[in-house]
Protein backbone atom coordinates (compact mmCIF):
# COMPACT_ATOMS: atom_id res chain seq x y z
CA UNK A 1 0.00 0.00 0.00
CA UNK A 2 2.83 2.60 0.52
CA UNK A 3 6.08 1.18 -2.10
CA UNK A 4 4.24 -0.72 -5.14
CA UNK A 5 1.62 2.59 -6.26
CA UNK A 6 4.91 4.24 -6.45
CA UNK A 7 5.60 2.80 -9.14
CA UNK A 8 2.97 2.54 -10.87
CA UNK A 9 2.09 4.51 -14.32
CA UNK A 10 -1.10 5.85 -14.41
CA UNK A 11 -1.07 7.51 -18.32
CA UNK A 12 0.09 3.44 -19.41
CA UNK A 13 -1.70 1.62 -16.47
CA UNK A 14 1.16 -0.43 -15.62
CA UNK A 15 4.19 -1.13 -13.49
CA UNK A 16 7.19 0.65 -13.72
CA UNK A 17 9.76 -1.62 -15.13
CA UNK A 18 11.95 -1.05 -12.26
CA UNK A 19 13.23 2.33 -9.99
CA UNK A 20 17.10 2.87 -9.75
CA UNK A 21 17.49 4.73 -6.77
CA UNK A 22 21.15 6.16 -8.03
CA UNK A 23 19.76 8.53 -10.28
CA UNK A 24 15.82 8.72 -9.79
CA UNK A 25 15.54 6.60 -12.95
CA UNK A 26 12.27 4.62 -13.71
CA UNK A 27 12.45 2.26 -16.41
CA UNK A 28 9.10 2.92 -19.14
CA UNK A 29 6.64 0.22 -18.03
CA UNK A 30 7.53 -3.66 -19.61
CA UNK A 31 7.37 -7.09 -18.76
CA UNK A 32 7.85 -6.78 -15.13
CA UNK A 33 4.01 -6.24 -15.91
CA UNK A 34 3.83 -10.20 -16.53
CA UNK A 35 4.36 -10.90 -12.99
CA UNK A 36 3.60 -7.36 -10.68
CA UNK A 37 -0.22 -8.39 -10.39
CA UNK A 38 0.58 -11.85 -8.52
CA UNK A 39 1.16 -10.11 -5.47
CA UNK A 40 -1.88 -7.50 -5.88
CA UNK A 41 -4.23 -10.82 -6.32
CA UNK A 42 -2.84 -11.96 -3.25
CA UNK A 43 -3.35 -9.03 -1.63
CA UNK A 44 -7.08 -8.85 -3.00
CA UNK A 45 -7.73 -11.84 -1.24
CA UNK A 46 -6.76 -10.94 2.00
CA UNK A 47 -8.36 -7.34 2.11
CA UNK A 48 -11.17 -7.64 -0.79
CA UNK A 49 -9.82 -3.83 -2.02
CA UNK A 50 -11.27 -3.94 -5.41
CA UNK A 51 -8.37 -1.23 -6.18
CA UNK A 52 -6.07 -3.94 -6.06
CA UNK A 53 -7.97 -5.92 -8.96
CA UNK A 54 -8.33 -3.13 -10.93
CA UNK A 55 -4.80 -2.86 -11.21
CA UNK A 56 -3.84 -6.36 -11.26
CA UNK A 57 -5.82 -6.56 -14.39
CA UNK A 58 -4.58 -3.17 -15.78
CA UNK A 59 -1.30 -4.66 -15.72
CA UNK A 60 -1.93 -7.80 -17.50
CA UNK A 61 -4.07 -6.42 -19.88
CA UNK A 62 -0.80 -3.66 -20.92
CA UNK A 63 1.19 -7.08 -20.96
CA UNK A 64 -1.13 -8.68 -23.40
CA UNK A 65 -1.27 -5.93 -26.07
CA UNK A 66 2.30 -5.34 -25.90
CA UNK A 67 3.73 -8.93 -26.01
CA UNK A 68 1.53 -11.67 -26.59
CA UNK A 69 1.48 -12.75 -30.14
CA UNK A 70 -2.76 -12.17 -31.06
CA UNK A 71 -2.45 -12.68 -35.02
CA UNK A 72 -4.84 -15.85 -35.55
CA UNK A 73 -2.32 -16.81 -38.83
CA UNK A 74 0.87 -16.88 -36.26
CA UNK A 75 1.44 -20.95 -35.77
CA UNK A 76 2.65 -19.66 -32.39
CA UNK A 77 0.00 -17.52 -31.06
CA UNK A 78 -0.55 -17.03 -27.57
CA UNK A 79 3.13 -17.03 -26.63
CA UNK A 80 4.76 -14.29 -25.49
CA UNK A 81 7.54 -12.40 -26.78
CA UNK A 82 10.67 -11.25 -24.83
CA UNK A 83 10.99 -7.64 -23.66
CA UNK A 84 14.74 -7.20 -25.37
CA UNK A 85 15.14 -10.22 -28.16
CA UNK A 86 11.33 -8.96 -29.17
CA UNK A 87 11.57 -11.88 -32.21
CA UNK A 88 11.60 -14.13 -29.68
CA UNK A 89 8.61 -16.36 -27.28
CA UNK A 90 9.15 -17.96 -24.63
CA UNK A 91 7.53 -20.61 -23.12
CA UNK A 92 8.28 -19.45 -19.72
CA UNK A 93 6.99 -15.90 -20.76
CA UNK A 94 3.82 -17.61 -21.53
CA UNK A 95 3.42 -20.10 -19.61
CA UNK A 96 3.20 -17.45 -16.76
CA UNK A 97 0.94 -15.45 -18.67
CA UNK A 98 -1.76 -18.25 -18.62
CA UNK A 99 -1.49 -18.51 -15.08
CA UNK A 100 -1.70 -14.29 -14.36
CA UNK A 101 -5.09 -14.75 -16.43
CA UNK A 102 -6.26 -17.49 -14.57
CA UNK A 103 -5.95 -15.62 -11.46
CA UNK A 104 -7.92 -13.01 -13.14
CA UNK A 105 -10.37 -15.18 -14.51
CA UNK A 106 -11.07 -16.54 -11.14
CA UNK A 107 -11.28 -13.52 -9.50
CA UNK A 108 -13.28 -11.42 -11.73
CA UNK A 109 -15.26 -14.26 -14.10
CA UNK A 110 -14.05 -11.76 -17.22
CA UNK A 111 -14.39 -14.62 -19.85
CA UNK A 112 -11.76 -12.69 -22.12
CA UNK A 113 -9.36 -13.31 -19.35
CA UNK A 114 -10.15 -17.15 -19.56
CA UNK A 115 -9.98 -17.13 -23.80
CA UNK A 116 -6.86 -15.46 -23.25
CA UNK A 117 -5.37 -18.32 -21.03
CA UNK A 118 -6.25 -21.05 -23.21
CA UNK A 119 -4.91 -19.05 -26.47
CA UNK A 120 -1.19 -19.16 -24.81
CA UNK A 121 -2.41 -22.90 -23.38
CA UNK A 122 -2.65 -23.66 -26.91
CA UNK A 123 1.23 -22.29 -27.57
CA UNK A 124 2.47 -24.60 -24.21
CA UNK A 125 1.15 -27.53 -26.61
CA UNK A 126 3.20 -26.78 -29.56
CA UNK A 127 6.23 -26.08 -27.33
CA UNK A 128 5.62 -29.62 -26.41
CA UNK A 129 5.08 -30.73 -29.53
CA UNK A 130 9.10 -29.49 -30.86
CA UNK A 131 11.01 -31.27 -28.07
CA UNK A 132 9.75 -29.25 -25.19
CA UNK A 133 11.51 -25.80 -26.66
CA UNK A 134 12.52 -23.01 -24.09
CA UNK A 135 11.54 -20.28 -27.13
CA UNK A 136 9.88 -19.82 -30.82
CA UNK A 137 12.32 -17.23 -33.08
CA UNK A 138 9.62 -15.17 -34.69
CA UNK A 139 12.41 -14.07 -37.30
CA UNK A 140 13.57 -17.54 -38.07
CA UNK A 141 10.29 -19.56 -38.38
CA UNK A 142 11.87 -22.07 -35.71
CA UNK A 143 11.83 -23.37 -32.84
CA UNK A 144 15.44 -23.88 -30.32
CA UNK A 145 16.35 -27.28 -28.80
CA UNK A 146 17.43 -27.37 -25.28
CA UNK A 147 20.67 -26.09 -25.75
CA UNK A 148 19.36 -22.38 -26.45
CA UNK A 149 17.22 -21.05 -24.15
CA UNK A 150 15.68 -21.20 -20.56
CA UNK A 151 13.70 -24.76 -20.06
CA UNK A 152 11.04 -23.84 -18.48
CA UNK A 153 9.05 -27.01 -17.73
CA UNK A 154 8.27 -25.74 -14.32
CA UNK A 155 5.86 -22.96 -14.83
CA UNK A 156 4.00 -25.25 -18.21
CA UNK A 157 3.60 -27.50 -15.95
CA UNK A 158 1.63 -25.41 -13.24
CA UNK A 159 -0.11 -23.25 -16.29
CA UNK A 160 -1.11 -26.42 -17.88
CA UNK A 161 -2.78 -28.03 -14.40
CA UNK A 162 -4.39 -25.15 -13.86
CA UNK A 163 -5.90 -24.76 -17.03
CA UNK A 164 -7.25 -28.33 -16.45
CA UNK A 165 -8.82 -27.49 -12.72
CA UNK A 166 -10.60 -24.20 -14.49
CA UNK A 167 -12.12 -25.67 -17.82
CA UNK A 168 -12.83 -29.36 -16.32
CA UNK A 169 -10.68 -30.18 -19.54
CA UNK A 170 -8.29 -33.28 -18.75
CA UNK A 171 -6.02 -33.28 -22.40
CA UNK A 172 -4.75 -30.08 -20.31
CA UNK A 173 -3.56 -32.65 -17.67
CA UNK A 174 -2.23 -34.88 -19.80
CA UNK A 175 0.20 -31.99 -21.23
CA UNK A 176 1.49 -31.30 -18.37
CA UNK A 177 2.47 -34.62 -17.06
CA UNK A 178 4.35 -35.02 -20.80
CA UNK A 179 6.06 -31.68 -19.41
CA UNK A 180 6.91 -33.57 -16.22
CA UNK A 181 7.80 -36.73 -18.23
CA UNK A 182 10.75 -34.38 -19.98
CA UNK A 183 11.87 -33.19 -16.20
CA UNK A 184 12.00 -36.76 -14.98
CA UNK A 185 14.32 -37.54 -18.49
CA UNK A 186 16.72 -34.41 -18.01
CA UNK A 187 17.55 -34.57 -14.02
CA UNK A 188 21.13 -34.62 -13.34
CA UNK A 189 22.87 -36.88 -11.47
CA UNK A 190 23.47 -34.63 -8.36
CA UNK A 191 19.32 -34.15 -8.39
CA UNK A 192 19.54 -30.87 -9.55
CA UNK A 193 18.39 -29.23 -12.98
CA UNK A 194 20.58 -27.17 -15.33
CA UNK A 195 17.90 -25.27 -17.60
CA UNK A 196 19.90 -22.56 -18.69
CA UNK A 197 21.34 -23.90 -22.23
CA UNK A 198 21.18 -27.26 -20.68
CA UNK A 199 24.42 -26.02 -19.05
CA UNK A 200 23.30 -23.68 -15.90
CA UNK A 201 21.34 -23.99 -13.03
CA UNK A 202 19.30 -20.74 -11.92
CA UNK A 203 17.40 -19.48 -9.10
CA UNK A 204 14.82 -17.85 -10.98
CA UNK A 205 13.39 -21.54 -11.89
CA UNK A 206 13.98 -23.70 -9.29
CA UNK A 207 10.82 -22.87 -7.70
CA UNK A 208 8.58 -23.61 -9.98
CA UNK A 209 10.26 -26.99 -10.81
CA UNK A 210 9.89 -28.03 -7.53
CA UNK A 211 6.56 -26.98 -7.55
CA UNK A 212 5.48 -28.45 -11.13
CA UNK A 213 6.93 -32.17 -9.58
CA UNK A 214 4.92 -31.55 -6.29
CA UNK A 215 1.85 -31.10 -7.95
CA UNK A 216 2.29 -33.77 -10.61
CA UNK A 217 2.57 -36.19 -7.71
CA UNK A 218 -0.61 -34.90 -5.55
CA UNK A 219 -2.26 -35.74 -9.40
CA UNK A 220 -0.88 -38.93 -9.78
CA UNK A 221 0.31 -40.23 -6.23
CA UNK A 222 3.18 -41.51 -8.66
CA UNK A 223 6.07 -41.65 -6.67
CA UNK A 224 8.57 -41.04 -9.42
CA UNK A 225 7.05 -37.24 -9.47
CA UNK A 226 8.11 -37.15 -5.55
CA UNK A 227 11.25 -38.74 -5.62
CA UNK A 228 12.55 -36.58 -8.23
CA UNK A 229 11.14 -33.28 -6.38
CA UNK A 230 13.07 -34.30 -3.09
CA UNK A 231 16.45 -34.83 -4.98
CA UNK A 232 16.12 -31.45 -6.18
CA UNK A 233 14.97 -30.27 -2.85
CA UNK A 234 17.92 -31.89 -0.92
CA UNK A 235 19.93 -30.03 -3.73
CA UNK A 236 18.87 -27.42 -2.64
CA UNK A 237 19.07 -28.08 1.60
CA UNK A 238 22.52 -29.11 0.38
CA UNK A 239 23.35 -25.90 -1.06
CA UNK A 240 21.94 -23.53 1.01
CA UNK A 241 24.04 -20.76 2.01
CA UNK A 242 24.83 -19.55 5.83
CA UNK A 243 22.48 -16.63 5.47
CA UNK A 244 19.78 -19.54 4.14
CA UNK A 245 20.00 -17.71 0.03
CA UNK A 246 20.96 -19.37 -2.70
CA UNK A 247 23.06 -18.50 -5.21
CA UNK A 248 22.16 -17.49 -8.58
CA UNK A 249 23.82 -19.66 -10.94
CA UNK A 250 25.97 -22.41 -11.05
CA UNK A 251 27.03 -24.76 -13.82
CA UNK A 252 26.49 -28.48 -13.85
CA UNK A 253 30.08 -28.39 -12.31
CA UNK A 254 29.12 -27.11 -9.13
CA UNK A 255 31.45 -23.48 -10.32
CA UNK A 256 29.63 -20.21 -9.06
CA UNK A 257 29.09 -18.51 -12.19
CA UNK A 258 28.55 -15.24 -10.38
CA UNK A 259 28.66 -14.24 -6.88
CA UNK A 260 25.00 -12.57 -6.76
CA UNK A 261 22.03 -13.76 -5.25
CA UNK A 262 18.52 -12.34 -6.58
CA UNK A 263 16.69 -12.12 -3.28
CA UNK A 264 12.72 -12.81 -4.95
CA UNK A 265 14.07 -15.46 -5.94
CA UNK A 266 15.41 -17.05 -2.15
CA UNK A 267 11.51 -16.86 -1.35
CA UNK A 268 10.05 -18.11 -4.37
CA UNK A 269 12.14 -21.17 -3.51
CA UNK A 270 10.62 -20.85 0.25
CA UNK A 271 7.23 -21.08 -0.61
CA UNK A 272 7.75 -24.13 -2.92
CA UNK A 273 9.81 -25.77 0.09
CA UNK A 274 6.28 -25.02 1.91
CA UNK A 275 4.29 -27.41 -0.68
CA UNK A 276 6.94 -29.92 -0.12
CA UNK A 277 6.99 -29.90 3.65
CA UNK A 278 3.08 -30.24 3.39
CA UNK A 279 3.29 -33.31 1.47
CA UNK A 280 6.15 -35.20 3.07
CA UNK A 281 6.37 -34.07 6.71
CA UNK A 282 9.76 -33.75 6.58
CA UNK A 283 11.17 -30.63 8.97
CA UNK A 284 14.18 -30.13 6.79
CA UNK A 285 11.79 -28.39 4.50
CA UNK A 286 10.04 -26.53 6.41
CA UNK A 287 13.46 -25.14 8.61
CA UNK A 288 15.09 -24.27 5.17
CA UNK A 289 12.13 -22.45 3.83
CA UNK A 290 11.82 -20.21 7.15
CA UNK A 291 15.57 -19.30 6.93
CA UNK A 292 14.79 -18.06 3.12
CA UNK A 293 11.83 -16.05 4.12
CA UNK A 294 14.42 -14.47 6.95
CA UNK A 295 16.74 -13.84 4.65
CA UNK A 296 13.93 -12.10 2.45
CA UNK A 297 12.99 -9.81 5.61
CA UNK A 298 16.26 -8.60 5.31
CA UNK A 299 16.13 -7.20 1.76
CA UNK A 300 13.49 -5.22 2.61
CA UNK A 301 14.12 -1.20 3.37
CA UNK A 302 12.80 -0.10 6.52
CA UNK A 303 11.80 3.17 7.60
CA UNK A 304 14.87 4.89 9.39
CA UNK A 305 17.47 2.15 8.20
CA UNK A 306 20.95 2.40 7.78
CA UNK A 307 20.20 1.35 3.95
CA UNK A 308 21.42 3.15 0.93
CA UNK A 309 18.67 5.80 0.06
CA UNK A 310 16.39 4.59 2.62
CA UNK A 311 15.22 7.96 3.25
CA UNK A 312 13.99 7.84 -0.60
CA UNK A 313 10.01 7.44 -0.63
CA UNK A 314 10.52 5.31 -3.59
CA UNK A 315 12.94 2.87 -1.89
CA UNK A 316 11.28 2.58 1.58
CA UNK A 317 9.42 -0.78 2.25
CA UNK A 318 10.59 -2.07 -1.56
CA UNK A 319 13.05 -4.64 -2.07
CA UNK A 320 16.27 -5.03 -3.10
CA UNK A 321 17.02 -6.72 -6.44
CA UNK A 322 20.10 -8.06 -6.33
CA UNK A 323 22.60 -8.91 -2.94
CA UNK A 324 25.18 -7.48 -3.01
CA UNK A 325 24.06 -3.92 -4.53
CA UNK A 326 24.26 -3.50 -8.07
CA UNK A 327 22.39 -0.94 -9.69
CA UNK A 328 20.42 -0.16 -6.76
CA UNK A 329 17.26 -0.83 -8.25
CA UNK A 330 14.37 -2.20 -6.63
CA UNK A 331 11.37 -4.10 -9.20
CA UNK A 332 7.56 -5.50 -9.12
CA UNK A 333 8.23 -8.29 -10.10
CA UNK A 334 10.66 -9.12 -7.52
CA UNK A 335 8.62 -7.74 -4.57
CA UNK A 336 5.82 -10.35 -5.95
CA UNK A 337 7.81 -13.02 -4.42
CA UNK A 338 8.57 -11.73 -1.58
CA UNK A 339 5.00 -10.33 -0.36
CA UNK A 340 3.61 -13.52 -1.83
CA UNK A 341 6.20 -15.15 0.39
CA UNK A 342 5.33 -13.82 3.72
CA UNK A 343 1.36 -14.55 3.04
CA UNK A 344 1.78 -17.91 1.91
CA UNK A 345 4.42 -18.12 5.49
CA UNK A 346 1.63 -16.65 7.56
CA UNK A 347 -1.43 -18.51 6.25
CA UNK A 348 0.86 -21.66 6.54
CA UNK A 349 2.02 -21.72 9.72
CA UNK A 350 -1.58 -20.55 10.88
CA UNK A 351 -2.59 -23.75 9.32
CA UNK A 352 0.18 -26.09 10.69
CA UNK A 353 -1.15 -24.43 14.18
CA UNK A 354 -4.98 -25.56 13.63
CA UNK A 355 -5.28 -27.62 11.08
CA UNK A 356 -7.36 -25.82 8.73
CA UNK A 357 -5.59 -24.64 5.73
CA UNK A 358 -8.73 -22.04 4.15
Amino acid sequence: YQWLPQQFDAKTGAFYGHYRASDGYQEPPKTVNLLAGWQLMASFDRYQDEQLLDRASSSLAFYYRNFVVSHPMSVVVGGARDGIATYEVWTKFSAEFVIGALGLYRRTEDELWLEQAQQSGRYLLQAARHRFSPKYFLNKGSWSNLEFGWDSWGRAIEALLDLALVTGDSSWQDIAIRWGEHALSIQAEDGSFYLIDNEYYNSDLAADELRGLAFLYELTHERRFINACRRFADWHLAHQRPDASWMMTLDRDGNVVTPIVGPGDVSNIGIALLRIHHITGDKDYLDAALGAFNYSLSKQVMPGSSEPYADDPYVEWGFWSWDPYYDYSLSPDQSTHHVRGIMFLLDYLAFLESGSLS
